[in-house]
């Protein structure tokens, strides 16, 4: 690489760094994040954000003393066990937007809960592969599961069948400004008499809240992760409600679920496979988050730069070729201006036959060679049939060309025989087909 290209790569990297550190010791820069879509620290245990679960990560590891919290984060296959590590039954919790597992996954939290534990599950859309295995059986309404629905507001009111709580109000908060937001709840024909699954809390008039049994234990489904956020765990009435939900798990250890853990639109499109699902790229969801956006870039331009500097030092310059000459008719040319200039007729008319025998060779594939004793051409009345049938020239003016040759050799030539020979050959190209 050249020393302009190097400095021009050191001066880009010194901006793109420059820019990252003003964005991130900036502090007029917003502290808090109130998106609730998909973001690094959405629903994260460990995140102090409006939309995070740091107080009920907290208040679970304090909920049952005596017993462990064991926060899964690598694989979920290889981290939850089939039966508690103690005596009594263990619970699995999972906040967030979307869930997503793979065929390992799914068996193990269905052995974990068919051992005798309980699952609570609180995302906007739950994986299919799992639902078919925890909702196996359909009510009489040829009506299957297909995920949960929504519908918009901007407040709802929670309430719980058992332990009797007041109506909650829950509201979606933007940077303390209440917006519009898609309540997700389950839909009524999924309960009927004829399946052990029964309603536990409503959203209005709206299922949010469900119990599944599977085996001996059992699947709590909330479709509500927005309520056990930190935002609204902070205030007294909606963490009554969160408690009262955590009242369903039993008194053992707890697994937190946090590599399940995926946006919304990823989680429908991998667990809801052969159905229709919005066509939205998993581009444009990256493009929405700013960081994710500036990496992607940041990414794209590098690998522009790298790509440009390492092309010009790997190719070689292209040689300009000469262009092919025939250098032949250079050499004829130089030997008849010699022979004109000297006055030599008989050699200039040789090398005007030596030059007509030639072309007609080229364009004609018909061979005539010279004697190599007398000058004269081997021809024959068969020559000059093939030359008037490819050049479309009579017979007559080909053998008028050889004669008027013939008359040079035999007889001493003249500059107007030879100017008559000359005139004869340039008639027959200019006509010659």
């Amino acid at each position: 690489m050249s020393n302009r290209g190097l400095l021009i790569l050191l001066v880009s990297a010194i901006v793109v760094l420059g820019a990252l550190f003003w964005y991130f010791r900036n502090p007029d820069r917003a502290r808090y994040d109130w998106s609730d879509s998909w973001g690094k620290k959405t629903y994260a245990y460990d995140s102090d954000q409006p939309y995070g679960t740091e107080v009920l990560h907290r208040l679970l590891d304090r909920y049952f003393p005596g017993k462990k919290m064991r926060v899964l984060n690598k694989d979920v296959a290889g981290e939850l066990p089939v039966d508690s590590l103690g005596s009594a039954p263990a619970s699995y919790v999972f906040v967030g937007e979307g869930m997503y597992m793979d065929s390992a996954g799914t068996a193990q939290l269905l052995n974990f809960v068919a051992a005798g534990n309980t699952a609570l599950i609180s995302s906007k859309t739950i994986p299919f592969d799992l639902m078919t295995y925890v909702y196996p059986e359909e009510c009489d309404y040829d009506l299957g599961w297909s995920d949960y629905e929504n519908e918009s507001d901007t407040m709802v009111a929670m309430t719980l069948a058992a332990p009797p709580v007041p109506p909650t109000t829950f509201y979606y908060v933007n940077r303390n400004i209440i917006k519009r937001y898609n309540w997700n709840y389950i839909p009524d024909y999924i309960f009927c008499d004829s399946i052990p699954a029964y309603p536990l809390g409503r959203l209005d008039s709206l299922v949010n809240f469900a119990e599944f049994p599977v085996g001996k234990g059992r699947f709590l489904l909330h479709t509500s992760p927005i309520a056990f956020s930190n935002f609204h765990l902070l205030r007294p009435e909606a963490r009554r409600y969160a408690e009262a939900i955590l009242s369903y798990l039993p008194e053992g250890d707890i697994y937190w679920d946090d590599v399940s853990r995926v946006p919304e639109q990823v989680a429908r499109r991998q667990n809801n496979s052969g159905r229709e699902l919005p066509e939205e790229h998993l581009l444009t969801w990256l493009l929405q988050q700013p960081a994710l956006a500036w990496a992607w870039y940041l990414l794209l331009g590098m690998s522009g730069i790298y790509l440009v500097f390492r092309a010009r030092r790997r190719q070689r310059i292209i040689p300009i070729l000469p262009k092919n000459e025939n250098s032949s008719y250079e050499f004829i040319s130089t030997i008849a201006n010699l022979h004109f200039r000297d006055r030599n007729y008989r050699g200039l008319c040789l090398q005007s036959m030596k030059l007509f025998l030639a072309q007609v060779r080229e364009r004609y594939g018909i061979v005539a060679p010279l004697d190599t004793h007398t000058g004269i051409p081997k021809v024959d009345g068969e020559f000059f049939r093939r030359l008037s049938e490819n050049s479309e020239i009579p017979e007559s003016q080909i053998r008028n060309i050889f004669t008027q040759y013939n008359n040079t050799i035999q007889y001493e030539p003249t500059e107007a025989m030879m100017v008559d020979l000359y005139l004869a050959m340039e008639a027959f190209f200019k006509k010659a087909k």
